[in-house]
């Protein structure tokens, strides 16, 4: 099993692959965000913060985490408000409104079928891609019940692939390589 990685701040693909994504939602005025604040929480809010949101929903359920956060929580200053919640953020409510849901589950889509389809809109989810892309793709839609009748690939600004579906949903696909293979879902 691969060893927790206990800091980001050296993940250059991953800090691109979410300033391309989270900009995908700026039109959006979305104030909230449900989320992973992981070992470097301080990171994650100021840049969730440089994307205009203003309240944190943050959920770590490894203990050591946890308390790391919570010592680094009291020095941030925020115009809203960060809840932290020990627990699992399949455990998020899905059904919030006005609020961008990042999603990071680092399991392959073969496990996560039930949690791909309870998510409704405005969210990010990165999955492992220890498996092919075909299946990825593949899969993730057959949980949303959606069929993909166009698909785009696009290199700028950062490569990635445009499905619209017949249910007229319009979701963007990156896949990139951090310290493993790693893929996203933006449903727009």
């Amino acid at each position: 099993m691969a060893e927790r990685k206990t800091t980001y701040k050296d993940s250059t693909t991953k800090k691109q692959v979410r300033e391309f994504l989270f900009s995908l939602f700026l039109e959006r005025q979305l104030y909230n965000i449900v989320g992973l604040g992981g070992p470097d929480i301080t990171d994650y809010i100021a840049f969730c913060q440089s994307k205009g949101y203003e309240n944190f929903e943050i959920f770590e359920n490894h203990a050591d985490t946890m308390i790391k956060q919570l010592q680094q929580v009291k020095n941030i200053r925020t115009l809203g408000k960060i809840s932290l919640k020990y627990g699992d953020i399949l455990d998020a409510d899905p059904n919030r409104e006005n609020v961008l849901f990042d999603l990071d589950y680092c399991v392959t889509v073969r496990y996560m079928r039930e949690h791909i389809a309870k998510f409704k809109d405005n969210f990010i989810m990165t999955f492992a891609r220890r498996i092919p892309d075909v299946e990825t793709i593949g899969t993730f839609f057959a949980a949303r019940a959606e069929k993909i009748v166009s698909k785009y690939e696009r290199l700028m600004p950062f490569p990635h692939t445009i499905f619209k579906t017949e249910a007229g949903n319009k979701y963007v696909y990156v896949k990139y390589r951090d310290t493993s293979n790693m893929c996203c879902f933006a449903k727009l």
